[in-house]
């Protein structure tokens, strides 16, 4: 169970920042190759950047819940300590995200805010879940959200493929391709726990 939600919500993380699965456009036409290879080099430099800013939840959720079957109370607070750290680092993402808004290129904004709005869903589900935690009274409550979010975060796979989506449309698939970070974040996903 716990490696099933890490592997959804990194493989979503991924997926909603920086993969560029299939065809993309030119990030724009130039009139003089200089200044096409000065704004590449300035759209690699912006989508590293958005990629590191997704990178740290996709760290943070790389590692498993505390989870301590044989004691009731350490099992909800193991889990709502874990919630609670990766809840602090979607909100870092976020934040990061929101200073890379007026990118160099022209749909910058279109991009970012599509990753916000992902990001803010996946934030939404852990804060839900939390609270269900938090307020449990016994193990199976706490079991029965730790499962709902499970099946809630496939559900948000959907979200996923629209930004990625979006992200196609913007023609941003060839400076990500490019950009350490999001190569770094494929691999992340690719490298995920998938049982």
């Amino acid at each position: 169970m716990r490696h099933t939600v890490i592997a959804l919500l990194t493989s979503l993380l991924a997926l909603t920042a920086c993969s560029s699965g299939g065809t993309s456009t030119s990030t724009s036409s130039f009139t003089s190759s200089a200044t096409a290879a000065s704004n590449e080099a300035d759209v690699v430099a912006w989508m590293d950047k958005v990629c590191g800013a997704v990178g740290g939840t996709v760290k943070a959720m790389s590692d498993e819940p505390n989870i301590d079957m044989s004691d009731p109370s350490k099992l909800k607070t193991g889990l709502s300590d874990w919630l609670a750290t990766k809840i602090a680092a979607v909100d870092k993402s976020i934040a990061d995200l929101e200073g890379l808004e007026n990118g160099p290129h022209p749909k910058s904004k279109e991009l970012v805010t599509s990753t916000e709005e992902g990001m803010g869903q996946i934030k939404t589900l852990l804060a839900d879940t939390k609270s269900k935690l938090d307020s449990s009274t016994d193990a199976t409550q706490v079991v029965a959200a730790f499962t709902e979010m499970i099946g809630k975060a496939a559900t948000l796979e959907k979200t996923g493929a629209d930004v990625q989506k979006k992200f196609d449309e913007t023609g941003l698939g060839t400076a990500a391709n490019k950009a350490a970070n999001c190569k770094e974040l494929n691999i992340s996903a690719s490298s995920a726990p998938t049982s």
